[in-house]
């Protein structure tokens, strides 16, 4: 396993860069309004959201059994996505299985001839279905134990006339201590293959990440913080933005190592105000290094959200400020199917 891992980080390392060198980039993004408040990177929390689960299996648990959830997503141009997730708990095999779909909606285009002349209409969408489970495979005591869990995934996509499907998958460990309030995690996300390529021999790379994060609940505050590490498998996440480079402007575009490493890093916190309510942040630096316009900074990079519950319905909300121009509003509902 170790030289698996090994292997990987170097291939990507050696030859992989941000932005534009992998299909199906809509596995990104995250439909899940809590895990978009905190800057793109869900919490390690053993709880009852399988929102969790979908974006890191290894915290696929007990408490999330019979969950259904609704997510809603209004994206830049008219393009929207969502998902829609539930739990159930097999007996004979002993452990929660998660599913979802996600589907991406890109809309209605005209298909016009050279001249322009509008000759009908065509669509763009691409779909996601994810079965995952976890398990315990190491206990050191009651309280204390490694998780381990795996998504299985199969995209399709269907651009004009042209499609694609890829198989892939997420694999996680996960380690709890719930004596000192801390669960870190390790995550392989999008580990896969595009079995059938858009254009025949032209088979294309999928968008794989590393990540490395821990959450740890505060003794004597309602408070629980999350750090988060992304794309571990590339060391230097920098790139020269033309756009942010105008002489003029007289700013310095110079990234140093401590760009270079905070490009990395993701901070989160959710404010526990009682069960029934908590308010959200987030601050992913990578996005507002490479979202901001350097004259309108404003708060690219920056999200909040907060969720409460009614009766038997969680209702989850967040504003995530991805460019100046047109923040991105998330919408889900949780509720328990076996309470009904």
């Amino acid at each position: 396993m170790i030289r698996v891992l090994v292997l990987i980080l170097f291939f990507n390392y050696s030859f992989s860069q941000i932005g534009g060198n992998s299909t199906f980039e809509f596995l990104n993004l995250q439909t899940s309004p809590r895990i978009n408040a905190l800057g793109g990177y869900g919490a390690n929390v053993l709880d009852s959201d399988p929102n969790l689960g979908l974006f890191n299996p290894a915290l696929i648990n007990y408490k999330m059994q019979s969950f259904l959830v609704i997510n809603y997503i209004n994206y830049h141009a008219g393009i929207n996505y969502g998902s829609v997730l539930y739990t159930h708990n097999f007996k004979k095999i002993n452990t929660p299985i998660l599913f979802s779909l996600t589907y991406m909606d890109y809309g209605v285009f005209d298909e016009a001839t050279d001249f322009g002349e509008v000759i009908g209409e065509f669509s763009a969408s691409e779909y996601l279905f994810s079965s995952g489970f976890s398990k315990k495979i190491y206990i050191l005591d009651s309280l204390r134990f490694f998780n381990f869990g795996i998504n299985i995934k199969s995209a399709f996509s269907q651009l004009y006339f042209e499609k694609s499907f890829s198989f892939l998958s997420d694999i996680s460990f996960a380690y709890h201590n719930e004596n000192k309030r801390i669960t870190s995690s390790f995550l392989i996300r999008n580990l896969g293959y595009q079995l059938i390529p858009y254009y025949s021999g032209n088979r294309e790379k999928l968008p794989l990440e590393i990540s490395l994060s821990i959450s740890n609940r505060l003794l004597h505050m309602p408070f629980r913080w999350t750090f988060s590490l992304q794309h571990m498998e590339i060391m230097d996440l920098t790139f020269n933005n033309s756009s942010q480079s105008i002489n003029s402007l007289n700013y310095n575009t110079d990234d140093g190592l401590g760009q270079k490493i905070l490009r990395h890093c993701v901070f989160s916190g959710e404010f526990l105000i009682s069960k029934n309510l908590n308010i959200r942040f987030g601050y992913n630096n990578r996005r507002r290094s490479e979202m901001v316009i350097l004259d309108r900074k404003a708060m690219v990079g920056f999200a909040f959200g907060f969720g409460f519950k009614v009766n038997k319905f969680k209702f989850d909300y967040s504003r995530q400020f991805q460019h100046y121009s047109n923040p991105v509003n998330s919408i889900g509902i949780t509720t328990n199917i076996s309470s009904f």
